[in-house]
């Protein structure tokens, strides 16, 4: 009997945490961007534009024993919220950042490429993988400088993530690709001359 007990303990222990992966979740994104204040801009103002260019608004499925399940989206302004942390870190960098325009002699057009949180199923754990990708075409007069920034994540995991657990993981991703375009020295230089 204690044995048909602990089986049906299991068995709805498991059946709750894989049911929450076929509930639609809603991420919030608040990437923290650390960038250490340096003062090479010298107030140059810099005309900024984000564009989210992703294929698909989805931002990927949540994990279930079974392989993929209910969708994780997000209905905010996504290209709003990098614009704003980009417009910050140009601050803390000494520049000014203004209303972008094309024939502004400084430019930074920023274009979100990829937000994605995808699952594994293994043996004993499953994989929660969340990429981004962003590339960063500055102007400044009559040069231009390109560069592609990406950040990808794979976490293993016994249980299926809650939503809490999947937004910081997304979270911790699209931070950290911003923070490699604020890392990327040449751009910084290349901006402030």
């Amino acid at each position: 009997m204690k044995k048909v007990r602990y089986v049906f303990f299991i068995t709805v222990v498991l059946a709750f945490l894989c049911g929450c992966a076929f509930t639609p979740q809603q991420a919030t994104l608040r990437p923290v961007v650390t960038v250490a204040e340096t003062n090479i801009g010298t107030g140059v103002e810099i005309g900024v534009k984000v564009l989210d260019e992703r294929p698909d608004e989805l931002l990927g499925h949540r994990g279930s024993a079974y392989g993929s399940a209910a969708k994780i989206t997000t209905d905010q302004d996504v290209a709003a919220i990098f614009y704003r942390e980009i417009v910050e870190g140009l601050k803390k960098n000494g520049f000014s950042p203004v209303a972008y325009a094309e024939d502004f002699p400084r430019t930074l057009k920023v274009e979100i490429r990829s937000i994605k949180y995808d699952t594994s199923t293994g043996f004993w754990t499953g994989g929660v993988h969340t990429t981004a990708a962003i590339k960063a075409l500055a102007t400044n007069s009559e040069e231009t400088y390109e560069n592609f920034y990406r950040f990808q994540s794979e976490k293993r995991v016994v249980f299926v993530p809650s939503a809490k657990t999947n937004a910081r993981l997304i979270n911790e991703t699209v931070s950290q690709v911003l923070n490699k375009l604020f890392n990327d020295q040449d751009l910084m230089a290349f901006l402030a001359r």
